[in-house]
């Protein structure tokens, strides 16, 4: 009954217990459970998903189930005729719970939930009213990477930059960030389904973070290369963005470190462009400053993702 409301899923699965959504293939998602548990925890939370519809109703009642944490906190954004309203944070590893929301406005409204980047969510017994689904956008994006391609450690789910650049342009869009990922040619599947017009490819910090040496940084870069060239086969008509690797902390204190990112991020530009796609600076993107980073080192806070999708934005208008 209500699978056409959830949206920014690949597959929405309805099961005894409620529907359950996923954002990768079958064979990607084999693929992260072969590789660890934590893998495997990550590419099932339900990141950039959302519940989106028109509803009549005076408030809006779902229960849900969380598994999977990849962090402790689970917190659910409602937006209310495109409005931003309320986030809901619960208790830390709350792992069932019913969120009932009043809503503001009188008459037909529409209704967006964003439910946890960080976990798998199972929504069931909602109670929303007499409703109709919001109709898909033809544009769809794709979104592959790492941590912060996930939304890690975004309190706020909608402020992810994948899903705040979704709402900006007025698309559909699959989040599959999976934390602590790398380039990974395995991690594609030449028989996916997803057509995208646009894919954002977000990787490289974890392939060169833990490198010992400059001389290292070949290895990742074959890697990438292999990736980009697989990539271009599945995705034939999108247009891709190659962000390289934001900034982070260790970039100011390490001038070893900062060596080697910078040859990275050279090579991976020269990379991009090889195969056709368009590089974005990612030193560009998020202030150089720890106080938009929720860890003062890596991950972009909430303020850090607003920044984030301003200027990638601004840097999509330019290419």
């Amino acid at each position: 009954m209500y699978t056409s409301i959830f949206k920014n899923a690949y597959k929405v699965i309805k099961t005894d217990e409620g529907y359950l959504v996923t954002r990768f293939t079958q064979k990607q998602l084999d693929h992260y459970k072969n590789h660890s548990v934590m893998a495997e925890d990550r590419s099932l939370g339900t990141a950039g998903v959302c519940i989106d519809f028109f509803t009549d109703a005076k408030q809006v009642t779902f229960s849900y189930r969380a598994s999977h944490f990849s962090r402790r906190y689970v917190g659910f954004d409602f937006y209310e005729n495109g409005i931003f309203r309320k986030h809901i944070e619960e208790a830390l590893d709350t792992k069932q719970s019913t969120i009932t929301q009043p809503l503001d406005n009188e008459g037909i409204k529409r209704v967006t939930v964003y439910v946890p980047n960080l976990s798998q969510i199972t929504i069931y017994d909602l109670d929303i009213g007499n409703f109709k689904p919001v109709e898909d956008s033809s544009k769809k994006l794709l979104f592959v990477g790492d941590s912060i391609t996930q939304g890690m450690v975004a309190l706020s789910p909608s402020l992810a930059y994948p899903s705040q650049i979704a709402r900006a342009l007025n698309a559909q869009s699959l989040n599959r960030g999976v934390g602590a990922m790398r380039f990974d040619p395995d991690s594609l599947d030449e028989q996916d389904e997803y057509n995208p017009d646009m894919v954002f490819t977000a990787y490289g910090i974890n392939d060169i973070y833990h490198l010992k040496s400059i001389a290292d940084l070949d290895v990742v870069l074959n890697q990438a290369d292999t990736y980009f060239y697989k990539l271009k086969k599945i995705y034939k008509h999108a247009k891709v963005y190659v962000l390289t690797p934001i900034w982070c902390l260790r970039y100011d204190e390490e001038e070893s470190f900062k060596k080697m990112f910078d040859e990275y991020h050279d090579k991976l530009t020269l990379l991009a462009v090889k195969h056709g796609f368009t590089p974005v600076n990612g030193l560009n993107l998020v202030p150089h400053d720890t106080k938009y980073f929720h860890d003062h080192s890596v991950h972009p806070a909430d303020s850090g993702f607003n920044f984030f999708t301003e200027n990638l934005l601004k840097a999509i208008n330019d290419k």
